[in-house]
C-alpha cells in the first residue's frame, strides 16, 4: 500500500467515524410508555419514621452502667494521683493524667448526661467538673503544685456530685 491509499483509507475511515456521532439513534421504546420506576411516597416516609422500632431485637441497648461506673472509679483514683505527681514536680505526667484518663472520661460523662433523667443537673456537675480539669492544667502549667492540689480537691467533690446525679 502506498501512502496515497494509506491517507485515503484512513481519511475514509476517520470521517465515517466522526460523522456517525451526528446520526440520530432510533429509540427503543415504544411512544407513549414510561419507566417503571416506583417514586417514594412522602407520606409513607413519614409514617414509617414516627412508628416506634422494636428495641427487643436490636444489638445495642445503651451503655453499660457497670462499665461507666468502672471507668469514674478509675478516673477518680488517677485524679487522687495528681497531687502526689504535683509534689514531685512532674507537670507532664499531670498532664498525661488529664488528657488520658480524665480526658476519657469526659467522654463516658457526656454519654451518661445524654442518658440521664435529669439532664440540666446532670450538664451543669459535668460542667464544674470540666472546669476543674480545665484549672488543673492551667496550675500545672504555671507549675503551682499548691494550684493544683486545691483545684483536684475541687474536682473531686464535683465528680461524686456528678455521680449523685446521674446514679
Amino acid at each position: 500500500m502506498d501512502r496515497n491509499q494509506f491517507l485515503t483509507a484512513s481519511l475514509t475511515t476517520v470521517s465515517a467515524g466522526f460523522i456517525s456521532n451526528f446520526v440520530p439513534l432510533p429509540a427503543n421504546a415504544a411512544y407513549g410508555t414510561s419507566s417503571n420506576i416506583a417514586l417514594p411516597s412522602y407520606i409513607e416516609f413519614l409514617i414509617e419514621k414516627n412508628t416506634s422500632a422494636d428495641t427487643s431485637k436490636s444489638i445495642y441497648k445503651g451503655a453499660d452502667t457497670e462499665v461507666q461506673i468502672k471507668r469514674i472509679s478509675e478516673a477518680a483514683m488517677r485524679l487522687n494521683e495528681i497531687p502526689a505527681i504535683a509534689k514531685e514536680k512532674k507537670w507532664s505526667q499531670v498532664q498525661g493524667i488529664l488528657t488520658g484518663p480524665l480526658g476519657t472520661l469526659l467522654q463516658t460523662m457526656n454519654g451518661l448526661v445524654k442518658d440521664s433523667s435529669n439532664s440540666e443537673a446532670a450538664k451543669k456537675a459535668m460542667g464544674k467538673f470540666k472546669a476543674d480539669i480545665l484549672l488543673i492544667g492551667q496550675e500545672a502549667s504555671k507549675k503551682s503544685e499548691g494550684g493544683v492540689v486545691k483545684a483536684c480537691e475541687e474536682a473531686q467533690k464535683d465528680l461524686e456530685a456528678f455521680a449523685k446525679v446521674v446514679f
